[in-house]
């Protein structure tokens, strides 16, 4: 493991138990008790801010030039809440006739817009939703997102270029969360300008590999995007189920035959580590985490955690923070090894995602 990721200065000196409460800020959806909540939270696990949700949330954001947070309705829902450092509600944004969200969104770096990942039903094509910080989040305009089903939508290290995981599965909201084309998916991973909405660059894999959903991203400051997939074929096949692009060339990648199969084809989440060296990938049906080193795409380890899907980086190299459906929160240290639990509230059950931020 030292060997892998280099022994530098860079490297851990202090056990993963000493995380500061002063470290990073973290934002995931849960039900407590039976309702729907927002809630952060520090790397002590000290409970921050709690934001009282209309329905299931799914991911979220951080606008660290205003100071607010915002987490949206899970597919197909309609709303997105957006809110203060303490959790106090600003405003509630509400998707166009037509038009649902996925999801997921993603400010810009100025902090005067959110891009916001959402589906035209109707037409079948996936849109980026554009909305104005300044003016009350009002809506200002949409752009293709270059694909369907737009889920996860990340900012490039040029802070001007979005990166958007079209995962090629069509839905309506008249059939729930019910898959209508899979046999046709066509999924992409768009490069597209945020400033007009032009299309950079789309990149797909192999056309034997259509049934893979791109839907989960992490970026690292080199440029290096790493993509999470969910399997849409028989639960038998063993295929990769991850993917780095970096300069233009996708790599899948893949683990020995006993860990992808522990990955039961479906992956939840995706985070890279504070350094951009170590990518973790959440398998909530397999009970799995894998971590790998994002220059080579090597497996460098796993973790069993039970119903884990969320995922974030810490403010310390190669520690990350987990969450899961059992209301675990737990810090672990991918080079030592070394887990430590968070204290949770009773009767919790974390979604699927963890954003993290450094200054909020």
């Amino acid at each position: 493991m030292l060997k892998a990721l280099g022994a530098s200065a860079s490297l851990l000196s202090t056990p993963v138990f000493s995380l500061p409460a002063s470290g990073n800020i973290f934002l995931s959806a849960a039900n407590i008790d039976g309702a729907n909540h927002a809630r952060l939270f520090n790397e002590a696990g000290r409970l921050l801010g709690d934001i009282k949700l209309p329905g299931r949330g799914h991911g979220g954001a951080f606008n660290t030039t205003n100071k607010h947070g915002v987490l949206f309705a899970r597919r197909p829902g309609n709303f997105a809440i957006v809110f203060a450092p303490k959790g106090q509600v600003l405003h509630t944004l509400t998707t166009p006739p037509e038009r649902h969200f996925y999801g997921h969104g993603i400010f810009s770096q100025d902090g005067r817009l959110l891009f916001t990942t959402e589906n035209d039903y109707e037409n079948t094509r996936g849109i980026i939703g554009i909305w104005d910080v300044r003016d009350q989040y009002t809506r200002i305009g949409e752009f293709n997102s270059a694909g369907v089903g737009p889920h996860d939508i990340s900012l490039m290290p040029d802070k001007r270029t979005l990166v958007v995981a079209n995962g090629g599965i069509e839905t309506h909201p008249d059939t729930g969360r019910r898959k209508l084309n899979i046999p046709d998916m066509e999924p992409t991973l768009a490069l597209i300008d945020s400033m007009d909405g032009k299309l950079i660059a789309s990149h797909s894999l192999p056309k034997n590999l259509n049934k893979l959903s791109i839907r989960h991203l992490a970026v690292n400051q080199a440029g290096t995007i790493g993509a999470a997939l969910q399997y849409q074929g028989p639960s038998e096949d063993l295929l990769p189920l991850v993917f780095t692009l970096n300069n233009g060339r996708l790599k899948l990648l893949s683990a020995r035959k006993s860990v992808q199969q522990a990955m039961k084809n479906y992956c939840g989440s995706i985070a890279m580590d504070r350094s951009g060296t170590l990518m973790a990938v959440s398998s909530p049906r397999g009970n799995l985490v894998t971590f790998w080193l994002c220059a080579t795409g090597e497996l460098i380890t796993t973790l069993d955690v039970q119903d884990v899907c969320g995922l974030a980086a810490t403010s310390k190299p190669f520690v990350f923070v987990l969450s899961g459906g059992t209301g675990e929160r737990l810090i672990y240290n991918a080079k030592s090894k070394l887990t430590m639990r968070l204290p949770s509230p009773s009767h919790a059950q974390w979604d699927n995602h963890i954003q993290s931020t450094t200054n909020f």
